[in-house]
């Protein structure tokens, strides 16, 4: 089955994205080479994750969530007789 690409699953790739950005800086600062640029260039990446996340929908999908299992473990205590 197809699934719609939900606002986690977004959120996980452009989380994996500036991972990948965050260790390559970590490399470079570390080996000593870094520079202003390689600050900025990090900078400006954690800024696009915040701009590419929608805090407010993950809040809403996490709640849900947590209704859905309560929901379902309401059901599976009360089927107990």
């Amino acid at each position: 089955m197809i699934q719609a690409i939900g606002s986690e699953q977004i959120f996980v790739t452009n989380l994996e994205q500036f991972m990948k950005s965050a260790d390559k800086f970590i490399k470079s600062y570390y080996s000593g080479v870094s520079d202003e640029n390689h600050v900025r260039e990090m900078m400006q990446e954690l800024k696009n994750l915040v701009l590419d996340t929608d805090l407010q929908q993950l809040e809403i999908d996490f709640q849900q969530n947590c209704e859905i299992k309560d929901l379902m473990a309401d059901y599976h205590d009360s089927s107990w007789y």
